[in-house]
């Protein structure tokens, strides 16, 4: 466990803002963990706040008077093979690198998620997903903490126990730790890992070609339009996107098309900027603050509002 006092978190989020914490700890295991309470127990602090990269967060500019918890890579078995085709990580491990340990033991089900920014503790918490796969097609279990005042509860749950849902988990909703998780992938051979690594190479690529990620950002902004009801709303008013729901957007709508549709390309309002290359992202130009952020997602919520009568839903976390 490692303590920093009064530090600015927008040298490390992965947007670029964010105001100061009072105290930032590092934890690498259940461990450190369990001396991190002792500590907010004796500051007597209220606030927390736990994050991995901070990839899929907004955070607030202003002093955040409470204790961030950060979770870091240690050096050694961060990921093991528990059994043939189970594999285990902590939850400050980058996705990334799981995918490359499943690679080199043969084994599949991870290599939708190249290039998706994010530890294993943010991925199961938001159950993140891209090109039709999501994490909760892999997990077999993972180990929390549940808060119980200013005690711990350490417990595993079964895949069925999280209740997975589109970019939501109990875990959420509880608001619990992950410490750890094992997912049950396929074992192949080396042809199906060669043919994996290249879907593995071209969503990558993908990303890099599609999204902004020369410039700050919090990942996509807002979840697509799922509820069946709001996509007829949707198609009420743009009918000629039936086919597009139906055949590449799998019966949901594309929160980018959308934004870009209503003519809120390179809005801006401050340093930040709906970006052209993708609209779903809210891109930092440089010195943009939360507020920045948050008055453009406000101001598509509101167009949103007005011409479908349903209010888009933000995928990052706030923390104001």
């Amino acid at each position: 466990m490692t303590v920093h006092r009064d530090f600015n978190l927008s040298e490390f989020l992965w947007y670029k803002i964010g105001g100061k914490t009072r105290f930032l700890i590092d934890v690498q295991n259940k461990q450190d963990l369990k001396d991190a309470f002792d500590f907010i127990k004796k500051e007597k602090v209220k606030n927390i706040f736990f994050l991995g990269f901070g990839s899929n967060l907004i955070f607030s500019d202003n002093y955040f008077d409470g204790v961030v918890i950060r979770f870091v890579v240690p050096k050694k078995e961060a990921t093991i093979l528990v059994k043939e085709n189970v594999v285990e990580a902590l939850a400050g491990v980058d996705l990334d690198d799981v995918i490359q340990f499943a690679f080199i033991h043969k084994l599949l089900g991870l290599e939708w998620a190249g290039g998706l920014p994010g530890t294993v503790g943010a991925a199961i918490r938001g159950n993140v997903g891209a090109f039709g796969g999501e994490i909760k097609d892999s997990v077999k279990e993972v180990e929390v903490a549940e808060i119980q005042g200013s005690k711990l509860k350490f417990k595993k749950l079964k895949r069925f126990e999280l209740k997975f849902s589109y970019r939501d988990s109990l875990v959420k909703k509880k608001k619990m730790i992950v410490l750890s998780a094992q997912f049950r992938l396929k074992p192949t051979d080396f042809e199906g890992i060669r043919k994996a690594n290249q879907t593995y190479l071209n969503n990558k690529e993908y990303r890099k070609r599609r999204h902004p990620l020369e410039l700050p950002n919090c990942g996509s902004v807002f979840k697509n339009v799922t509820e069946k009801e709001n996509v007829k709303k949707v198609l009420e008013i743009f009918p000629d996107i039936k086919d597009k729901v139906k055949r590449d957007w799998h019966g949901k709508v594309s929160m980018g098309y959308l934004i870009k549709r209503l003519d809120f390309s390179e809005f801006q309002i401050g340093q930040a900027q709906v970006s052209p290359k993708h609209c779903n992202f809210i891109v930092n130009l440089g010195g943009a603050k939360s507020s920045d952020v948050l008055a453009i997602i406000e101001k598509i919520q509101e167009k949103f509002q007005e011409l479908f009568g349903f209010t888009p839903e933000v995928e990052p976390e706030i923390v104001s």
